[in-house]
């Protein structure tokens, strides 16, 4: 594939870069990072709501050591 590798986090065909991820993966990186860095506890899903980032995107990115998941209790929103 030469210059190109698939997206190891939406299986899209992208140049090739040392992150293995797309420019629209980059990006979306990018989005969560910046909420976590000001909210460190913020809840998944709760990203996935303020960003349309899927959770299992999210999830994916955490899977490859770009987030640490913490665990800690479920809280009821209302």
């Amino acid at each position: 594939m030469g210059n190109y590798q698939i997206c190891d986090f939406c299986g899209n065909l992208s140049q090739k870069t040392n992150n293995k991820m797309c420019k629209s993966c980059e990006k979306d990186y990018h989005n969560i990072r910046s909420i976590v860095e000001v909210h460190p506890d913020t809840m998944v899903i709760d990203i996935s709501r303020q960003t349309g980032i899927s959770v299992s995107k999210i999830l994916a990115f955490a899977r490859n050591g770009f987030f640490v998941l913490k665990e800690g209790p479920m809280e009821e929103t209302n």
